[in-house]
């Protein structure tokens, strides 16, 4: 019992922790939310994407925000729900008359948060309406978006413009490890359970460099070998970097598969640059550090990972969208972890 305890309380001061580095919920909202409920990607032309929607709408309800919740969802339903399936445009631009959706081709991480944060809003708020619109967007990506592999079922990026002579490219970070569970209690089948094993065991294949990193887009080719792909770039980018943080929320307990990221933040501790990222080909990496999101990412999975050496949190706050919604997540994983 007194074990017990203690290891809640290590895991309840370093939720706090994680939370004092991420800006306030409030304060994410005024920044990158317009009154509309459009989650505005500042470092991007100031586009929207149903990647930030659906992050925002999973934030929200975790903070029992239920008008911003409602806001949000409302904006996603009305503006990227433009397609003849249940997928989202994953692109909308706010120039022209009005703003118009700029590619209708979905990205299947942005259906997929959208899918967990009605999953979850439905249960929260018994919105039943809300779970069977995410039951038909899991449908879909089921029935259009999973193709077989020697690893097991890939997850398609997006319906158009991933798969060449039989050859798949697909992007390990919209493995969205922490959810598969609650979609196979929603929508019951196998594909949910297998995806969670195929993530795992591309992630001990795709390994490149000097640290063994996986990069943000790899090619699978029908006898399973993996390739980096130039045209789509050779780093672990800023895609991948939140592929620790999506394992460690799902509990995952397997080192080998952390190992690679930690051997990477551990070699720049003491140096003057903590860089996010590194190109694959030739080792290079960033010249300047990694924004103040990013960087408590990864204190909080070496956290989560017992890592004597894991750094505190940055004090500094993130001005653009995405490292800013990183350390939100980070904080949110890190809560939900020592539940």
């Amino acid at each position: 019992m007194i074990r017990r305890w203690c290891y809640a309380l290590l895991f309840g001061l370093c939720a706090q922790a994680a939370s004092a580095a991420a800006p306030s919920w409030d304060d994410w909202l005024e920044r990158f939310v317009s009154p509309e409920g459009r989650v505005i990607d500042t470092a991007n032309q100031r586009v929207s994407h149903s990647e930030g929607q659906g992050y925002g709408m999973l934030l929200a309800e975790a903070r029992r925000d239920r008008a911003s919740f409602e806001r949000l969802w409302r904006w996603t339903d009305r503006n990227l729900a433009v397609r003849d399936d249940a997928l989202f445009a994953w692109q909308w631009k706010p120039a022209g008359d009005g703003g118009a959706v700029g590619d209708r081709n979905n990205a299947t991480d942005g259906d997929l948060l959208i899918a967990w944060a009605l999953l979850r809003g439905a249960e929260r708020w018994r919105q039943p309406a809300w779970r069977a619109r995410a039951r038909a967007i899991l449908a879909d990506v089921r029935g259009k978006l999973i193709r077989p592999s020697p690893y097991g079922p890939l997850l398609l990026p997006g319906m158009v413009g991933f798969v060449q002579d039989q050859t798949v490219v697909v992007n390990l970070s919209y493995w969205l490890f922490p959810a598969f569970g609650e979609f196979d209690r929603a929508d019951p089948a196998p594909v949910w359970r297998e995806l969670a094993q195929s993530g795992q065991k591309l992630l001990v294949a795709a390994r490149f460099g000097r640290w063994q990193l996986p990069p943000d887009w790899v090619a699978v080719a029908p006898d399973g070998k993996l390739s980096l792909i130039p045209r789509l770039g050779t780093r672990h980018g800023y895609n991948a970097v939140r592929i620790p943080l999506y394992l460690a929320w799902a509990r995952v307990d397997n080192p080998a598969l952390y190992a690679p990221f930690l051997a990477f933040w551990r070699d720049f501790d003491q140096g003057s640059v903590q860089p996010a990222t590194t190109d694959l080909r030739d080792d290079t990496t960033d010249p300047y550090n990694a924004p103040p999101g990013v960087l408590s990412l990864n204190a909080t999975v070496r956290r989560l990972r017992q890592d004597a050496a894991a750094p505190a949190p940055p004090d500094a706050a993130d001005t653009d969208y995405y490292p800013a919604t990183l350390a939100l997540l980070a904080a949110l994983a890190e809560r939900e972890v020592a539940r």
